[in-house]
């Protein structure tokens, strides 16, 4: 085993997506099937969303999920998901963080936005939500883990929910990050 690699909630169970969300039935088979091929341990990390907002939330931007209490809920997993992720590292295994793009929990590299939103979004034809930038999730987790003194782990995002996603390059892309 190389390592261990904690994945966002949704990416092992997209029924935990909000309604309409979900682009797999059950686990996003791609990714489970490439860190099983590399020899990777999978850890599924807990959904924000889901333990804050319940199952019948509708989807959110980061500006709506952006409160102090949103945050005090993402600090209570993130130590959480840290302590676990410290176990592993104090025993010598490499480890990775997996988030998905777009979420406004669990982007790594791109998140959604809108400052202008509130209620239940919708964008007009032709306009676009996604901004660069990370979650609120895997930044407070990122945060804890720098609190406790513990390397950055190598961080990625799966692409599935967003527009422009292409699977045969993902897959290509996620090994080499796995192999890094």
């Amino acid at each position: 085993m190389l390592g261990v690699a904690f994945v966002a909630n949704c990416l092992l169970n997209q029924n935990a997506k909000v309604y309409g969300g979900a682009r797999s039935p059950g686990v996003y088979s791609p990714l489970v099937d490439v860190l099983r091929a590399e020899g990777w341990r999978i850890e599924q990390m807990p959904c924000p969303e889901l333990g804050f907002a319940g199952l019948n939330r509708f989807w959110a931007v980061r500006e709506q999920y952006d409160t102090a209490a949103y945050r005090r809920h993402c600090q209570r997993i993130a130590s959480a998901v840290a302590g676990a992720i410290e176990v592993h590292v104090k025993a010598g295994m490499e480890v990775v963080l997996i988030g998905l793009e777009g979420s406004p929990s669990m982007g790594v590299c791109v998140t959604s936005s809108d400052p202008q939103r509130g209620g239940r979004p919708e964008w007009p034809e032709g306009s676009d939500e996604l901004v660069d930038g990370q979650g609120i999730f895997m930044e407070t987790l990122l945060e804890e883990l720098r609190a406790r003194g513990i390397e950055k782990p190598r961080v990625t995002g799966i692409t599935h929910q967003l527009p422009d996603h292409d699977e045969p390059a993902e897959r290509t892309r996620l090994k080499a990050f796995l192999r890094r």
